[in-house]
């Protein structure tokens, strides 16, 4: 079954019919389901889990990475405020403030940092305030996919540049 036939069959399960009545549906981004289901109707797996505390989790991938949407401000499980798409890249020589800085001042929505460990972190907040259309998700998903792949580009032309001393 080809990607675009899978993605339809998705659509209809979320109840959206064509991928042009997808464009026009309000999903309800406070809900963790909702935001898993309307991943999976992208082409994403969406594996909806809790963390350690008990907050609603989705694990997902994007370009040989894998990644995270965290929720923040629930009610239990649903009625979240915000959700943010995370992932994390385990501590290099070169992971410092200063490269997290050089990436941050070049991207406007997905932003780094560096945690205590000397990890990498890559995330984007989005409000989960009242409901956004389906194109809107895809859009902040796809933006999300799309500079996971330009921060692996990045941090190799770091490596070649540190292992060449430059």
């Amino acid at each position: 079954m080809g990607a675009d036939m899978k993605k339809t069959i998705a659509l209809f399960a979320l109840g959206l019919g064509t991928p042009a009545a997808a464009q026009d549906v309000l999903i309800d981004a406070t809900d963790p389901a909702v935001i898993a289901r309307a991943m999976q109707a992208e082409g994403y797996k969406a594996e909806l889990t809790t963390n350690k505390q008990g907050e609603p989790v989705i694990k997902s991938g994007a370009n040989g990475d894998n990644f995270t949407v965290e929720f923040y401000g629930c009610k239990g499980v649903t009625g979240c405020t915000s959700f943010q798409f995370f992932s994390w890249y385990k501590k290099e020589a070169n992971f410092t403030p200063t490269l997290a800085n050089e990436w941050n001042a070049s991207k406007r929505f997905i932003k780094a940092a560096i945690d205590k460990d000397g990890d990498l972190s890559i995330y984007m907040d989005v409000t989960g305030v009242g409901k956004m259309t389906q194109a809107n998700f895809a859009d902040a998903l796809d933006w999300f996919a799309v500079m996971q792949g330009e921060v692996q580009k990045f941090l190799a032309a770091r490596r070649t540049q540190a292992a060449s001393g430059s």
